[in-house]
């Protein structure tokens, strides 16, 4: 349950800077829009797609130090998966991290939307 919690919240502050944050990452991001305005300038301005990416990634880190993913933690917890496990459990916890991202950032908006009053 650690685990869980430790990747989703994680994935969410990672994907939340990287969307929304000031200073060196607007700079980033806004290079990146003008760059590939049709990939790379859509993918940082999206949650739920850089939540995405971001669970390949951080599932690839944890994974490559032996700790348990949210998809690895499911099954039998083996933290030498072979290649093709260690692949598709990459796949899957990017799925999942999308959407618990997406779940998380519209629980936000919905906060601030009831805190302004409207």
């Amino acid at each position: 349950m650690a685990t869980l919690f430790t990747f989703i919240i994680l994935a969410y502050g990672w994907t939340n800077i990287m969307v929304f944050g000031t200073s060196i990452i607007q700079i980033w991001r806004e290079f990146w829009q003008r760059k590939s305005p049709n990939f790379l300038g859509k993918l940082f301005s999206c949650p739920m797609c850089l939540g995405t990416w971001v669970g390949f990634l951080l599932s690839f880190i944890f994974q490559s130090f032996g700790w348990d993913t949210p998809i690895s933690n499911i099954g039998a917890g083996v933290s030498n998966l072979p290649v093709d496990v260690f692949i598709v459990t990459i796949f899957l916890d990017g799925i999942f991290t999308s959407g618990a991202v997406w779940i998380l950032h519209n629980l936000e908006e919905m906060f601030e939307r009831l805190g302004s009053g409207e």
